[in-house]
């Protein structure tokens, strides 16, 4: 590539990168934001079959544990849209993961893949953003998963020339820094911190030159579950337990990013991963949404359970919030005697409905409600007569 050709992409990628940051400036407010649509990706597939451990295809691992992490999600967020870039052992393009994304206004885009070592040695979880590469460690895995598109048909017009094996080509690729980077670090963040609950190895959020992200237009991240080439991980990424762990701890973060970028000042409860995420039906029957905005694993979900007796502590189930007060003699709202309004110190109308004493009890209440066509309604924990987040309590 000429010093003159390398010019003048990096002038057109700055010129992109400003259009992209301008909608930022413009954003509506953080309360009123909602996550409504979220895409996960499956990396590689087809005659593509990733990293490769003493038994497993990276293809295969990925593919169950996004089938795993959407399931959940559907139970958990019923009116949030799901799209899977795919659901099936089939080679998709780079440029068309990120294409369904964008064509589908995504609100989040996260992309499921497996890691690997020349040694057996290492082992943890690393998760991704699009950005420059601060070590030659980092671009050798952004150079492994972006060698994908030497398999593509035209990847070079596809790409805007751009070679997976050239250092200059990852300089250019990364000036994109988009609008979203400091969202893409909070989930980011999150994910990692939610791995490290569930006891795993965190190697911490890291930055390279992706192409599946590099044109998405919406906060996104790549999440190296594991190494595929250390034993003792490949084991666990293959079982049932490991890929419902890794995916209750997506989950969780999503979770907990979405009632921080929404301005929910609800708490948040997470669920376990011993509740399990098979995709089969009748396994995922034990899923329980259980959550303020939803769901995410607290340490010990018998504790969670338990009835708080002789306690301050109660739940309650909001059902509605609005900048405006809501006329809760609507039809609507007939069968609910005990609705209150729980306005917060911002001026936000939050309407809660019922007292249980036992997460339990008020488990089943939330199903209930969300059958009447309240599918946004979750748990809120007061303690003392003021919320408190429902996973701070015992």
């Amino acid at each position: 590539m000429s010093k003159r050709s390398t010019l003048r992409i990096m002038m057109r990628y700055c010129l992109l990168a400003c259009a992209m940051a301008m909608p930022a400036f413009g954003a509506r407010a953080q309360s009123e934001y909602q996550i409504k649509t979220i895409v996960l990706d499956a990396g590689h597939g087809g005659h593509d079959t990733g990293c490769r451990g003493l038994s497993a295809n990276e293809k295969d691992v990925t593919l169950a544990i996004v089938l795993k992490v959407g399931a959940l999600l559907n139970k958990t967020y019923p009116g949030i849209k799901v799209i899977y870039t795919r659901k099936t052992d089939e080679f998709i393009e780079l440029y068309e993961r990120a294409n369904m994304a964008n064509r589908n206004n995504a609100d989040l885009f996260i992309s499921i893949h497996c890691n690997a070592n020349k040694s057996h040695t290492p082992y943890g979880t690393e998760t991704w953003l699009m950005g420059l590469h601060k070590s030659e460690s980092n671009l050798e895995v952004s150079k492994r998963e972006n060698d994908v598109i030497l398999m593509e048909d035209n990847y070079q017009q596809n790409y805007d020339g751009f070679d997976p094996n050239s250092p200059e080509g990852y300089i250019i690729l990364t000036m994109n820094q988009n609008a979203h980077l400091n969202q893409s670090i909070d989930i980011a963040s999150k994910v990692e911190d939610q791995f490290a609950r569930q006891g795993r190895t965190s190697r911490g959020v890291k930055q390279a030159g992706f192409l599946v992200l590099w044109r998405t237009t919406m906060p996104s991240i790549l999440i190296e579950t594991g190494f595929l080439t250390n034993r003792e991980e490949e084991r666990y990424l293959v079982s049932q337990k490991g890929q419902n762990e890794v995916a209750t701890s997506v989950v969780n973060a999503i979770t907990l990013y979405k009632n921080e970028v929404e301005g929910t000042e609800s708490g948040v409860l997470l669920v376990s991963s011993d509740a399990g995420t098979d995709t089969d039906s009748s396994k995922d029957a034990g899923v329980v949404a259980k959550g303020a905005e939803s769901p995410l694993a607290a340490a010990d979900t018998d504790q969670n359970a338990k009835t708080i007796a002789g306690s301050a502590l109660i739940y309650r189930i909001q059902i509605a919030a609005s900048s405006k007060p809501i006329n809760t003699k609507d039809p609507r709202y007939a069968s609910f005697k005990d609705i209150t309004n729980d306005k917060s110190d911002s001026g936000m109308n939050r309407y809660v409905v019922g007292h249980y004493n036992s997460l339990e009890e008020c488990n089943t209440a939330l199903a209930a409600i969300r059958k009447k066509g309240f599918r946004d309604a979750f748990i809120v924990a007061y303690k003392n007569g003021k919320r408190t987040p429902v996973y701070n309590n015992p």
